[in-house]
């Protein structure tokens, strides 16, 4: 008989689903008698903390048993936990998910296939749906009048911010952008006049030169 292990998804922010994880477990294993080999606890307090339950699971042991409380353990997306069950069962791991009652052998099992045929439905109906919300929101904010996009004479941060002082101080003893572009290395200088002229660096030089004399 395959070794079973118990897996707990442990989040310090929701405690109660915790508690309800080892609750789920335990009535579980106590109703149908099971010897639970290892006890498996694993603290997903982020998302960055999921490489942590991936890590184990890539090192979970071949032709053994994983008994979860539900499909939420494996991530807080369909695609993610799709992507886990598919992980596990090509490792021949036996998944066994008490909530949604279900018992998925391997990835060669009829019914297993049937299973995760319907979750990868799930997951093309949940993108679907996810396109047609959004194009539904921005239709609503056009016909209400809305301006969608970045705001008009929003700037947007570029190359030359890096060197701009030493672009002002260039463009104040009278060099042409041209020869600004050569000298800072940029292969063309119709970016760097666009820079210039989108941030009316020159008129602000001008006003700059004008206070100071």
């Amino acid at each position: 008989m395959s070794k079973i292990f118990s897996f707990v998804r442990i989040n310090k922010n929701n405690e109660a689903y915790t508690k309800q994880q080892n609750e789920i477990l335990s009535e579980y294993i106590n109703k149908q008698n099971i010897k639970i080999y290892q006890n498996i606890e694993i603290e997903i307090n982020t998302p960055n903390d999921e490489k942590n339950m991936l890590d184990f699971l890539k090192n979970s042991q071949s032709k053994s048993t994983l008994l979860v409380a539900d499909l939420n353990v494996f991530g807080r997306t369909v695609e993610t936990i799709l992507e886990i069950i598919k992980f596990l069962l090509s490792n021949k791991i036996r998944i066994i998910v008490i909530r949604q009652n279900l018992d998925l052998i391997d990835d060669n099992d009829m019914l297993t296939q049937m299973i995760l045929g319907v979750i990868s439905m799930t997951l093309k109906l949940e993108k679907e749906l996810m396109s047609i919300r959004t194009k539904e929101a921005l239709t609503a904010k056009k016909l209400e009048g809305a301006h969608l996009g970045k705001p008009k004479g929003t700037i947007q941060k570029s190359k030359f911010d890096a060197q701009r002082e030493k672009i002002e101080e260039l463009l104040s003893v009278g060099l042409s952008v041209r020869k600004i572009a050569k000298l800072l290395g940029y292969s063309n200088h119709i970016g760097l006049n666009n820079y210039v002229k989108k941030r009316n660096i020159r008129e602000n030089l001008k006003n700059t030169l004008d206070i100071a004399s």
